[in-house]
């Protein structure tokens, strides 16, 4: 069965992402005054993730040297795991989306690392909490077609 979530941009430090069947976890999108602030969607590597529903696919490897990125990050102690984090795709867009003429793009769902990043993704505060989280969503199994590409999803959020 997909999984649905909900994260609600609540213009606070930080906001609850729902998804059906599992716990609520904190989590966030953005940084600075555009932390969880709707208004500022339009602000790339400041503002949220834009308001619409995303589905969760797994995060793709990419680029010439992208195993490499993905063993080294998955080993150190300075990042998460990126082989773990969940990819937020635009049915409409793919993985960029225009607001009001400026790109943005590249969101994920991932676990809070040491820096405290969230340029646009969606990022759970406590990474033991993401662990169960993805585990969970894993488990749902990749169900659902993903419009226009050869993309299974495990399911949607929802971002209001």
């Amino acid at each position: 069965m997909p999984v649905k979530c909900t994260f609600v941009l609540n213009g606070q430090t930080d906001s609850v992402l729902l998804c059906e069947g599992s716990i609520p976890v904190a989590a966030f999108s953005g940084t600075g005054h555009g932390r969880d602030n709707p208004a500022d969607t339009a602000i790339e590597n400041v503002g949220p993730i834009p308001k619409g529903t995303y589905c969760l696919v797994d995060r793709q490897s990419g680029g010439l040297m992208g195993f490499l990125y993905d063993w080294l990050y998955a080993t150190d102690s300075v990042t998460t795991d990126r082989r773990k984090w969940f990819t937020l795709w635009n049915p409409a867009t793919g993985d960029t989306t225009n607001i009001n003429g400026i790109k943005r793009g590249n969101f994920r769902l991932h676990p809070m690392g040491h820096l405290r990043l969230s340029h646009g993704c969606i990022t759970v505060v406590n990474p033991q909490e993401f662990d169960r989280l993805q585990k969970f969503i894993r488990s749902r199994g990749q169900t659902v077609p993903v419009p226009g590409t050869a993309l299974r999803a495990y399911g949607t959020i929802d971002v209001k």
